[in-house]
């Protein structure tokens, strides 16, 4: 008789394998989600700079620098993209920011408040506020810039995100 001698056989040696395989696979995905929130963070990191440096540039421009480009319209029409944007300013003599990186889009409105309320019966007291007074309404413009990138790798997994930044211009 032959005795059998001590080890493991090869059925034993496969299934210790597929059950260490498959307690590999959540730290594998773990990684993985991990890399790609980083690369999340830091595309919405740039985006955020990218909106920030507009912003930036519009509130360091005066209510009236923005009437002589925008010429007293209500609501002059969305700009949505860079180019769009600079061919606007350079119609004021004003040298645009740089351009947005490769796979950002930076898109830009601009709405005009003349800061009279002449609508409805708040209106009526309002004008006649304005005109005892003898105050001037002053003009100012909200100014929104919405920076666009894609997220989340290559076809059904690229996603779409932005980052949106508000600020007031005036005199």
């Amino acid at each position: 008789m032959k005795t059998r001698s001590p080890g493991f056989s090869m059925i034993e040696i496969l299934m210790a394998l597929v059950f260490v395989s498959f307690s590999f696979l959540p730290i594998y995905n773990l990684f993985r989600f991990g890399q790609q929130g980083t690369i999340s963070n830091e595309k919405e990191t740039e985006a955020t700079n990218y909106a920030s440096d507009l912003i930036n540039f519009m509130r360091d421009r005066k209510g009236s620098e923005l009437d002589q480009i925008f010429k007293g319209s209500k609501n002059p029409p969305e700009f949505k993209d860079d180019s769009e944007i600079a061919a606007i300013l350079k119609q004021g003599n004003i040298t645009p920011p740089p351009q947005v990186g490769q796979g950002f889009v930076r898109a830009m409105q601009v709405k005009r408040f003349d800061g009279k309320n002449t609508s409805g019966p708040i209106g009526i007291v309002g004008w006649l506020s304005d005109f005892i007074n003898r105050r001037r309404a002053v003009a100012n413009y909200l100014v929104m810039v919405k920076v666009s990138f894609k997220i989340g790798g290559q076809g059904k997994d690229a996603r779409n995100d932005d980052v949106t930044l508000y600020t007031i211009v005036l005199d």
